[in-house]
């Protein structure tokens, strides 16, 4: 007989994974690196803004870089680099998709080429699965990585996904050497196609970013 789950069962045991997540330092992890993340994000917004205000005129710069750069050219960059380093900032195309009248669906796309990405990246982790030698080279490199995953789940993967803490393809890897199931890996790495979405709001929206940037 199949067990039928109530709303005060799915309750339950929600909150027994909050109280796990939090033993294990998850959310006071995600504190301290957020509030890390928005400090270093507020410096950059001052300092460019002071920059632009007083002796660098953005709009000639950026302006005429962003124009002379084909589209086809950065979109294929930023999927090498979602695929195989991540080492790239994704904020540098975020401010790419301004030069667009519609900037949300660009903003899309690169969630999705993200996540494309990331399954490649989920390719590579496999591949260097099976060569003795890489895998020890990697495990060592990525061995912190590995103790998020094997600490915290799919939760790890979401946070991964969502914000720039960590380089989400070097996060993909490692999770792939911890030989993390292939399904959930798809299932929590679809939160990386609303980050792009997100930040261009935070920046763009909210921030007027574009008003003194671009």
């Amino acid at each position: 007989m199949a067990v039928q789950t109530t709303p005060d069962a799915s309750a339950t045991r929600g909150r027994a994974s909050f109280k796990d997540l939090k033993d294990r330092g998850f959310f006071k992890y995600i504190g301290k690196n957020l509030l890390l993340i928005l400090t270093a994000y507020a410096l950059v917004v001052l300092l460019v803004f002071l920059l632009g205000k007083y002796l660098v005129d953005f709009n000639s710069l950026f302006g005429g870089i962003i124009e002379r750069l084909s589209n086809r050219f950065v979109l294929l960059l930023f999927f090498a680099s979602e695929s195989f380093t991540g080492m790239i900032p994704v904020d540098l195309f975020v401010v790419w998709t301004q030069k667009f009248n519609s900037p949300l669906p660009w903003l899309a796309l690169l969630g999705l080429l993200s996540y494309a990405g990331g399954i490649i990246s989920f390719g590579v982790g496999k591949w260097i699965a099976i060569r003795p030698r890489m895998k020890r080279f990697s495990e060592r490199r990525l061995a912190h990585y590995m103790d998020f995953v094997r600490k915290w789940g799919g939760a790890f993967i979401i946070v991964a996904a969502l914000f720039p803490f960590t380089p989400f393809s070097l996060v993909v890897i490692a999770v792939t050497l911890f030989k993390y199931p292939f399904r959930l890996f798809l299932l929590y790495g679809l939160a990386r196609l609303v980050r792009f979405v997100l930040q261009g709001v935070f920046f763009f929206d909210l921030l007027k970013v574009d008003l003194w940037v671009l």
